[in-house]
């Protein structure tokens, strides 16, 4: 009698190449949250996107909140990482800021001018309820709060004082732009936005005094 096989099947090439399930649900966080809203998509929906079981979900991050935080805090590494690769060449202060400016032109319309998505998920949470809630929004202001500051350094280092009410009018006029491109459904807005930040880059010193 021939002797029964004990090896096992190997898995494919394609499922051993297959994102990790915390990857999967990042991705499936992404496409749905960006797309719909955070609060109208809920876990089972993610878990079928995703191809991954509720309980993998608990284990890996807790909740569906800690899942938004996870997406809001990776959403902000990539903007970050693109905005130094687009700056990285560049020596002019004013090049850099404005690339702020020329990333939103360029990708508002691929995201149907769906305009910040760290906006959009802090006005789903209008009166944060719980503690996961205010991290969810306090995730979405330190994204802000690092593009601001990233201004008001640049600007400090160009001017030779601190530059802080400057950088909060250039952010003013980038999240003007999105606003409205979102609302026409065009970058005109933010064409504007960035030709209000050149010419204020490009107007002479204030006079100040310490």
């Amino acid at each position: 009698m021939a002797q029964a096989s004990t090896s096992r099947k190997k898995p494919s090439a394609g499922r051993r190449n297959r994102p990790s399930p915390r990857q999967r649900l990042l991705d499936a966080a992404t496409k749905l949250f960006t797309e719909e809203g955070i609060r109208v998509i809920g876990i089972d929906r993610i878990l079928r996107e995703a191809d991954v079981a509720k309980a993998s979900l608990y284990s890996l991050l807790g909740s569906k909140d800690n899942l938004v935080i996870a997406y809001l805090e990776r959403l902000s590494e990539e903007y970050q990482q693109r905005w130094e690769q687009r700056t990285g060449s560049l020596s002019s202060v004013d090049e850099k800021i404005l690339a702020f400016f020329d990333m939103a032109i360029d990708e508002e319309p691929d995201k149907d001018f769906r305009g910040s998505p760290f906006f959009n998920a802090a006005n789903e949470y209008p009166r944060p309820e719980t503690d996961s809630e205010e991290r969810i929004v306090a995730t979405c202001r330190a994204h802000r709060a690092w593009m601001r500051n990233t201004m008001a350094r640049l600007l400090t280092e160009k001017n030779g004082y601190r530059s802080d009410d400057q950088a909060d009018q250039l952010l003013i006029f980038l999240e003007g732009g999105l606003a409205g491109a979102r609302f026409v459904q065009d970058v005109s807005p933010l064409v504007t936005a960035r030709s209000l930040a050149d010419g204020m880059l490009g107007a002479p010193p204030a006079d100040y005094s310490i």
